[in-house]
């Protein structure tokens, strides 16, 4: 079985990780052989050399190892220095007579020279591996500091969904509350048009629960939902035609977050002077080179002139944040009489 047949997702990537470590690691071991191999020593005599490297290669090997495999990550839990350095002189004790007896059999020790070869093996290794055991050092060190990001890059995803989700979450009861306050008052006024707001709700209650859970929608299916809501709100206008959305441009292919607009048209429902005979309410949507821009003008009613903003803007403007870092504008303007939102953001 192939490895890609058994990563998958996550798992995959770790798989890849691994496979990038393992060539690391044996394109560093071939260098090191190949410098050594290249050495003037080699020159001076290839067989006794050759046999010595290829002996003092695999001591260098199994040291490396056991210093980033054991060694080191034991002194990583306890931060103790001296079991440290004593692991390294034992396993160079333990070695030595190892590597010299089986250099012995290939004839690169000659008899009367072990007591000599020992001791130049000894600190000949030693200076090696003052060399190495850094590297292998440097190499855990850059190891965790890579997983820890990487975990840590992890958990700050994971809390952003979270939090995306909460806050996604604090629109629909917001949304559904408001709306049933318009049509109790359509109710109570036991208006004809009551059964039209319910039939209404239910079509942008679908949307809301089954088609607005991905992190992207099509952005023509958002501007139906705010068409959607916004006739439900024209059935408690006295001028209907006051209230207009004006669409410009091509929504082919375009996306959005779920329900981002939504908390700039109920800020418009809820603070707008709405029935006023001669005040329209602007709102325009106009997309253009993968830009989307939207933009709201009312006049404040007066009764709610201190509450503008509210939970559904600070709202709007955290998903921003989140969603949209720095492929964004919000622009938000009151003057004593009127209330004006531009939006500008690079869309998907």
């Amino acid at each position: 079985m192939k490895i890609e047949a058994v990563c998958k997702g996550d798992a995959y990537f770790y798989c890849m990780n691994k496979r990038v470590l393992i060539t690391l690691h044996i394109a560093f071991w071939l260098l090191v052989a190949v410098v050594a191999a290249l050495a003037p020593a080699l020159a001076r005599n290839n067989g006794q050399f050759l046999s010595y490297w290829m002996v003092a290669f695999l001591f260098y090997l199994t040291n490396f190892y056991a210093n980033l495999c054991i060694i080191f990550p034991r002194w990583m839990k306890t931060r103790q220095l001296w079991p440290m350095l004593l692991s390294w002189l034992g396993l160079m004790i333990i070695d030595t007579p190892i590597i010299i007896f089986i250099n012995s059999l290939f004839g690169v020790y000659q008899a009367g020279d072990y007591w000599y070869k020992t001791v130049k093996f000894f600190f000949h290794s030693g200076w090696i591996l003052s060399m190495l055991l850094p590297v292998s050092i440097g190499y855990q060190f850059a190891l965790d500091w890579f997983r820890n990001d990487r975990l840590r890059r992890q958990l700050e995803n994971q809390q952003l969904k979270t939090e995306l989700a909460f806050l996604k979450s604090q629109i629909n009861p917001h949304f559904f509350f408001n709306t049933l306050n318009s049509i109790y008052i359509l109710a109570y006024q036991q208006s004809d048009k009551t059964a039209d707001a319910v039939m209404r709700l239910s079509d942008m209650m679908q949307y809301m629960l089954y088609e607005s859970n991905g992190e992207q929608v099509p952005l023509h299916k958002e501007v139906a939902y705010i068409e959607q809501l916004i006739a439900l709100q024209q059935l408690r206008m006295l001028s209907p035609d006051n209230l207009q959305l004006l669409v410009e441009g091509d929504m082919t292919d375009i996306t959005i977050a779920p329900l981002l607009l939504i908390p700039f048209v109920e800020n418009v429902f809820k603070h707008a002077a709405l029935n006023e005979p001669n005040e329209k309410v602007s709102l325009q949507l106009q997309v253009s080179d993968r830009h989307l821009t939207f933009h709201c003008r009312n006049k404040i009613n007066q009764d709610h002139k201190d509450s503008v903003g509210g939970i559904g803007l600070s709202n709007v403007k955290r998903r921003l944040g989140l969603l949209y870092p720095g492929k964004h504008t919000l622009d938000i303007a009151t003057t004593p009489t009127h209330y004006m939102v531009t939006l500008v953001l690079t869309t998907h």
